[in-house]
Protein backbone atom coordinates (compact mmCIF):
# COMPACT_ATOMS: atom_id res chain seq x y z
CA UNK A 1 0.00 0.00 0.00
CA UNK A 2 1.21 3.52 -0.75
CA UNK A 3 2.82 4.92 2.45
CA UNK A 4 1.02 8.26 2.19
CA UNK A 5 -2.37 6.59 1.86
CA UNK A 6 -1.57 4.26 4.75
CA UNK A 7 -0.56 7.19 6.93
CA UNK A 8 -3.84 8.99 6.18
CA UNK A 9 -5.86 5.87 7.07
CA UNK A 10 -4.02 5.49 10.36
CA UNK A 11 -4.48 9.17 11.23
CA UNK A 12 -8.22 8.91 10.64
CA UNK A 13 -8.37 5.84 12.86
CA UNK A 14 -6.54 7.63 15.66
CA UNK A 15 -8.85 10.62 15.36
CA UNK A 16 -11.98 8.43 15.66
CA UNK A 17 -10.60 6.57 18.65
CA UNK A 18 -9.40 9.71 20.39
CA UNK A 19 -12.73 11.47 19.85
CA UNK A 20 -14.69 8.57 21.31
CA UNK A 21 -12.38 8.25 24.30
CA UNK A 22 -12.59 11.99 24.90
CA UNK A 23 -16.37 11.89 24.90
CA UNK A 24 -16.47 9.05 27.40
CA UNK A 25 -13.96 10.48 29.87
CA UNK A 26 -15.49 13.95 29.91
CA UNK A 27 -18.91 12.55 30.78
CA UNK A 28 -18.29 13.27 34.49
CA UNK A 29 -18.63 16.98 33.72
CA UNK A 30 -22.26 16.69 32.56
CA UNK A 31 -25.02 17.91 34.88
CA UNK A 32 -27.02 15.57 37.11
CA UNK A 33 -30.18 16.53 35.26
CA UNK A 34 -28.86 15.17 32.01
CA UNK A 35 -27.73 11.99 33.76
CA UNK A 36 -31.24 11.42 35.06
CA UNK A 37 -32.57 11.69 31.53
CA UNK A 38 -30.31 8.90 30.24
CA UNK A 39 -30.48 6.53 33.20
CA UNK A 40 -34.08 5.41 33.60
CA UNK A 41 -34.74 3.31 36.71
CA UNK A 42 -35.53 0.20 34.65
CA UNK A 43 -32.16 0.21 32.86
CA UNK A 44 -29.26 -1.62 34.55
CA UNK A 45 -26.11 0.49 34.04
CA UNK A 46 -23.88 -2.59 34.53
CA UNK A 47 -25.60 -4.65 31.84
CA UNK A 48 -23.04 -5.81 29.27
CA UNK A 49 -24.08 -4.92 25.72
CA UNK A 50 -21.00 -6.04 23.80
CA UNK A 51 -17.54 -7.56 24.25
CA UNK A 52 -14.47 -6.77 22.15
CA UNK A 53 -11.71 -9.15 23.24
CA UNK A 54 -11.57 -8.66 27.04
CA UNK A 55 -13.20 -5.20 26.93
CA UNK A 56 -16.91 -4.83 27.82
CA UNK A 57 -19.32 -2.14 26.66
CA UNK A 58 -22.08 -1.56 29.21
CA UNK A 59 -25.30 0.42 29.41
CA UNK A 60 -23.51 3.08 31.43
CA UNK A 61 -20.99 3.56 28.61
CA UNK A 62 -23.82 4.41 26.23
CA UNK A 63 -25.28 6.76 28.85
CA UNK A 64 -21.93 8.49 29.34
CA UNK A 65 -21.43 8.87 25.60
CA UNK A 66 -24.89 10.50 25.22
CA UNK A 67 -24.40 12.75 28.23
CA UNK A 68 -21.03 13.97 26.97
CA UNK A 69 -22.56 14.71 23.58
CA UNK A 70 -25.07 17.11 25.16
CA UNK A 71 -28.82 17.50 25.74
CA UNK A 72 -29.65 17.60 22.05
CA UNK A 73 -27.96 14.25 21.48
CA UNK A 74 -29.85 12.80 24.45
CA UNK A 75 -33.14 13.93 22.92
CA UNK A 76 -32.27 12.45 19.52
CA UNK A 77 -30.57 9.17 20.46
CA UNK A 78 -31.85 8.13 23.89
CA UNK A 79 -34.19 5.57 22.34
CA UNK A 80 -33.85 1.97 21.23
CA UNK A 81 -32.62 2.71 17.71
CA UNK A 82 -30.40 5.59 18.78
CA UNK A 83 -28.73 3.62 21.56
CA UNK A 84 -27.96 0.82 19.09
CA UNK A 85 -26.22 3.38 16.88
CA UNK A 86 -24.20 4.65 19.86
CA UNK A 87 -23.28 1.07 20.79
CA UNK A 88 -22.05 0.45 17.24
CA UNK A 89 -19.93 3.61 17.48
CA UNK A 90 -18.43 2.49 20.79
CA UNK A 91 -17.63 -0.94 19.34
CA UNK A 92 -16.07 0.67 16.27
CA UNK A 93 -14.00 2.96 18.48
CA UNK A 94 -12.67 0.03 20.49
CA UNK A 95 -11.83 -1.91 17.32
CA UNK A 96 -9.94 1.03 15.87
CA UNK A 97 -8.17 1.49 19.20
CA UNK A 98 -6.98 -2.11 19.06
CA UNK A 99 -5.95 -1.64 15.44
CA UNK A 100 -4.07 1.54 16.29
CA UNK A 101 -2.27 -0.15 19.16
CA UNK A 102 -1.34 -3.07 16.91
CA UNK A 103 0.17 -0.59 14.45
CA UNK A 104 2.18 1.02 17.25
CA UNK A 105 0.34 4.32 17.03
CA UNK A 106 0.19 4.60 20.80
CA UNK A 107 3.93 5.21 20.81
CA UNK A 108 4.12 7.86 18.09
CA UNK A 109 5.19 11.38 19.15
CA UNK A 110 1.93 12.86 17.82
CA UNK A 111 -0.23 10.47 19.84
CA UNK A 112 1.80 10.81 23.02
CA UNK A 113 1.71 14.60 22.75
CA UNK A 114 -2.06 14.62 22.22
CA UNK A 115 -2.53 12.17 25.09
CA UNK A 116 -0.41 14.31 27.41
CA UNK A 117 -2.40 17.45 26.53
CA UNK A 118 -5.68 15.63 27.04
CA UNK A 119 -4.54 14.17 30.37
CA UNK A 120 -3.49 17.61 31.60
CA UNK A 121 -6.83 19.12 30.62
CA UNK A 122 -8.79 16.29 32.23
CA UNK A 123 -6.76 16.53 35.44
CA UNK A 124 -7.15 20.30 35.54
CA UNK A 125 -10.90 20.04 35.08
CA UNK A 126 -11.19 17.37 37.78
CA UNK A 127 -9.07 19.46 40.17
CA UNK A 128 -11.13 22.58 39.54
CA UNK A 129 -14.37 20.67 40.12
CA UNK A 130 -12.96 19.23 43.35
CA UNK A 131 -11.87 22.70 44.49
CA UNK A 132 -15.27 24.26 43.82
CA UNK A 133 -17.41 21.26 44.79
CA UNK A 134 -18.46 22.47 48.24
CA UNK A 135 -19.10 26.10 47.34
CA UNK A 136 -22.59 27.13 48.43
CA UNK A 137 -24.48 30.17 49.69
CA UNK A 138 -26.99 30.36 52.52
CA UNK A 139 -30.44 31.89 52.65
CA UNK A 140 -28.95 34.55 54.91
CA UNK A 141 -26.37 35.43 52.23
CA UNK A 142 -29.12 35.81 49.60
CA UNK A 143 -31.39 37.89 51.83
CA UNK A 144 -28.55 40.18 52.88
CA UNK A 145 -27.58 40.76 49.26
CA UNK A 146 -31.21 41.48 48.38
CA UNK A 147 -31.58 44.02 51.20
CA UNK A 148 -28.30 45.75 50.36
CA UNK A 149 -29.04 46.04 46.64
CA UNK A 150 -32.66 47.14 46.51
CA UNK A 151 -31.98 49.46 43.59
CA UNK A 152 -30.94 46.50 41.47
CA UNK A 153 -34.32 44.86 41.97
CA UNK A 154 -36.44 47.98 41.57
CA UNK A 155 -38.29 48.65 38.34
CA UNK A 156 -38.51 52.45 37.93
CA UNK A 157 -41.80 54.16 37.22
CA UNK A 158 -42.92 54.09 33.60
CA UNK A 159 -45.61 55.75 31.56
CA UNK A 160 -47.42 54.91 28.36
CA UNK A 161 -48.07 57.85 26.07
CA UNK A 162 -49.10 58.85 22.57
CA UNK A 163 -47.80 61.81 20.65
CA UNK A 164 -48.39 63.80 17.54
CA UNK A 165 -45.18 64.99 15.89
CA UNK A 166 -45.25 68.06 13.62
CA UNK A 167 -42.29 69.27 11.57
CA UNK A 168 -40.75 72.55 12.72
CA UNK A 169 -41.41 74.71 9.64
CA UNK A 170 -43.34 77.79 8.56
CA UNK A 171 -46.69 76.03 8.87
CA UNK A 172 -46.05 74.39 12.27
CA UNK A 173 -47.81 77.07 14.33
CA UNK A 174 -50.94 76.85 12.20
CA UNK A 175 -50.93 73.02 12.26
CA UNK A 176 -50.50 72.92 16.04
CA UNK A 177 -53.30 75.40 16.58
CA UNK A 178 -55.60 73.38 14.33
CA UNK A 179 -54.81 70.10 16.14
CA UNK A 180 -55.36 71.67 19.54
CA UNK A 181 -58.72 73.06 18.42
CA UNK A 182 -59.75 69.64 17.09
CA UNK A 183 -58.81 68.07 20.42
CA UNK A 184 -60.96 70.64 22.26
CA UNK A 185 -63.85 69.66 20.03
CA UNK A 186 -63.42 66.05 21.12
CA UNK A 187 -61.77 64.61 18.03
CA UNK A 188 -59.89 61.42 18.89
CA UNK A 189 -56.17 61.87 19.59
CA UNK A 190 -55.52 58.61 17.71
CA UNK A 191 -57.28 59.87 14.59
CA UNK A 192 -55.44 63.20 14.64
CA UNK A 193 -52.11 61.38 15.07
CA UNK A 194 -52.82 59.16 12.07
CA UNK A 195 -53.77 62.18 9.95
CA UNK A 196 -51.10 64.70 10.97
CA UNK A 197 -48.16 63.11 12.82
CA UNK A 198 -44.95 62.54 10.86
CA UNK A 199 -43.72 59.93 13.35
CA UNK A 200 -43.89 56.24 12.27
CA UNK A 201 -45.93 55.50 15.41
CA UNK A 202 -48.84 57.37 13.82
CA UNK A 203 -49.62 54.52 11.44
CA UNK A 204 -48.74 51.77 13.90
CA UNK A 205 -51.16 52.68 16.66
CA UNK A 206 -52.26 56.26 16.55
CA UNK A 207 -49.04 57.67 17.95
CA UNK A 208 -48.77 55.06 20.71
CA UNK A 209 -45.21 54.87 22.05
CA UNK A 210 -45.88 52.08 24.55
CA UNK A 211 -44.34 52.13 28.01
CA UNK A 212 -41.06 53.92 28.60
CA UNK A 213 -39.03 55.06 31.57
CA UNK A 214 -36.87 58.02 32.30
CA UNK A 215 -33.80 58.40 30.13
CA UNK A 216 -35.33 56.74 27.09
CA UNK A 217 -36.68 59.86 25.36
CA UNK A 218 -35.13 63.22 24.53
CA UNK A 219 -35.10 65.47 27.63
CA UNK A 220 -37.74 67.94 26.46
CA UNK A 221 -40.18 65.17 25.61
CA UNK A 222 -39.50 63.22 28.79
CA UNK A 223 -40.00 66.22 31.06
CA UNK A 224 -43.33 67.12 29.48
CA UNK A 225 -44.57 63.52 29.40
CA UNK A 226 -43.76 62.74 33.02
CA UNK A 227 -45.24 66.06 34.11
CA UNK A 228 -48.71 64.91 33.02
CA UNK A 229 -50.70 63.86 36.08
CA UNK A 230 -53.64 61.71 35.03
CA UNK A 231 -54.36 59.37 32.11
CA UNK A 232 -56.04 61.40 29.39
CA UNK A 233 -54.09 64.60 30.14
CA UNK A 234 -52.66 66.29 27.04
CA UNK A 235 -49.60 68.53 27.01
CA UNK A 236 -49.05 71.86 25.38
CA UNK A 237 -46.87 71.72 22.24
CA UNK A 238 -43.28 70.85 23.18
CA UNK A 239 -40.33 71.44 20.88
CA UNK A 240 -37.41 69.02 20.51
CA UNK A 241 -34.79 68.51 17.84
CA UNK A 242 -37.31 66.25 16.08
CA UNK A 243 -39.98 68.93 15.79
CA UNK A 244 -43.10 69.78 17.79
CA UNK A 245 -44.86 67.24 20.02
CA UNK A 246 -48.30 67.10 21.54
CA UNK A 247 -48.34 64.32 24.14
CA UNK A 248 -51.21 62.40 25.66
CA UNK A 249 -50.73 60.35 28.83
CA UNK A 250 -52.35 56.93 28.54
CA UNK A 251 -51.22 55.05 31.63
CA UNK A 252 -48.88 55.29 34.61
CA UNK A 253 -46.97 52.36 36.05
CA UNK A 254 -45.41 53.21 39.45
CA UNK A 255 -42.01 51.88 40.43
CA UNK A 256 -42.00 48.44 42.04
CA UNK A 257 -39.57 46.13 43.80
CA UNK A 258 -39.30 42.51 42.65
CA UNK A 259 -40.31 40.27 45.59
CA UNK A 260 -37.44 38.41 47.24
CA UNK A 261 -38.93 34.96 46.59
CA UNK A 262 -39.09 35.66 42.84
CA UNK A 263 -35.52 36.86 42.53
CA UNK A 264 -33.88 34.53 45.06
CA UNK A 265 -32.81 31.82 42.52
CA UNK A 266 -30.96 34.42 40.43
CA UNK A 267 -29.30 35.90 43.53
CA UNK A 268 -28.25 32.44 44.68
CA UNK A 269 -26.73 31.65 41.28
CA UNK A 270 -24.94 35.01 41.15
CA UNK A 271 -23.47 34.65 44.66
CA UNK A 272 -22.46 31.04 43.99
CA UNK A 273 -20.60 32.09 40.84
CA UNK A 274 -18.94 34.93 42.75
CA UNK A 275 -17.77 32.58 45.48
CA UNK A 276 -16.51 30.06 42.94
CA UNK A 277 -14.60 32.77 41.13
CA UNK A 278 -13.02 33.97 44.37
CA UNK A 279 -12.09 30.43 45.42
CA UNK A 280 -10.67 29.67 41.98
CA UNK A 281 -8.46 32.77 42.10
CA UNK A 282 -7.44 32.09 45.69
CA UNK A 283 -6.24 28.57 44.91
CA UNK A 284 -4.63 29.72 41.66
CA UNK A 285 -2.58 32.34 43.55
CA UNK A 286 -1.37 29.65 45.94
CA UNK A 287 -0.42 27.34 43.07
CA UNK A 288 1.54 30.12 41.36
CA UNK A 289 3.67 30.42 44.50
CA UNK A 290 4.02 26.67 44.94
CA UNK A 291 5.11 25.94 41.38
CA UNK A 292 7.59 27.82 39.24
CA UNK A 293 5.87 29.74 36.43
CA UNK A 294 7.63 31.64 33.66
CA UNK A 295 5.69 33.61 31.03
CA UNK A 296 7.81 34.23 27.96
CA UNK A 297 7.30 37.22 25.63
Amino acid sequence: MNKKVYKKIVCVAVLIVFTAVTAAIFAFAVSAAASEDVEPAERDPEKVLARIEEYEVKEKDVDQFLSAAGPQAVMMYDNEQGRKMVLEELVASRLFALYGKKQGLDNTPEFLSALENFTNQALARAAIEMTLHDIAVTDEDCKAFYDENQNSFTTPDEIRARHILIADDEASAEKLAFIQEELRKGVSFDVLAEEHSIDPSAQQGGGDLGFFGRGQMVPEFEEAAFALKEPGDISEPIKSNFGWHIIKLEEKKPSSVTPYDEIKPQIEQYLTNEKKSEKYQEVLDVLKKEYKVEIMD
